[in-house]
C-alpha cells in the first residue's frame, strides 16, 4: 500500500496533508499508511481507489495494473457492443496477439 499510495499522491500533486484532510483522516494516519506501519480499513481503500481511479489490488501491491474495473469496462465498450475480459481470455493465443498488434498499429 505504501509505495503505490505515495506514488499516486505525488503524481496527482497532492500533499499528504491535503489528501488526509480530503479523506477526513489525520496526517499522521496517512503517514502510517504510506510507511506501511498500519493498513487502511476497506472503507479508506475504497476512497483511495476512487480518488486515484485505480483498483484496490493495485493499492495493496497485488498487481501492477492500475486501471479500475469500472474504467476497464468503459474502455471495452464500443458502439457495436461490449467486450468482456472473459471474452478476451477465451481467445486463442494467436488471436490475442493479432488484437495486440492491431491496437499497437492504431497507437502509431
Amino acid at each position: 500500500m505504501c509505495r503505490a499510495n505515495k506514488k499516486l499522491r505525488e503524481e496527482k500533486d497532492i500533499s499528504q496533508k491535503n489528501l488526509a484532510k480530503l479523506l477526513q483522516l489525520g496526517q499522521s494516519t496517512m503517514l502510517e499508511y504510506e510507511n506501511g506501519i498500519e493498513q487502511p480499513p476497506i472503507s479508506v481503500l475504497i476512497q483511495l481507489a476512487d480518488f486515484f481511479n485505480v483498483n484496490i489490488d493495485y493499492l495493496l501491491g497485488r498487481t501492477n495494473i492500475r486501471i479500475s474495473m469500472e474504467r476497464l469496462k468503459q474502455q471495452l465498450t464500443t458502439n457495436s457492443g461490449s467486450i468482456t475480459i472473459d471474452d478476451f481470455i477465451r481467445l486463442k493465443d494467436d488471436e490475442k496477439e493479432a488484437i495486440g498488434n492491431l491496437i499497437l498499429s492504431f497507437k502509431k
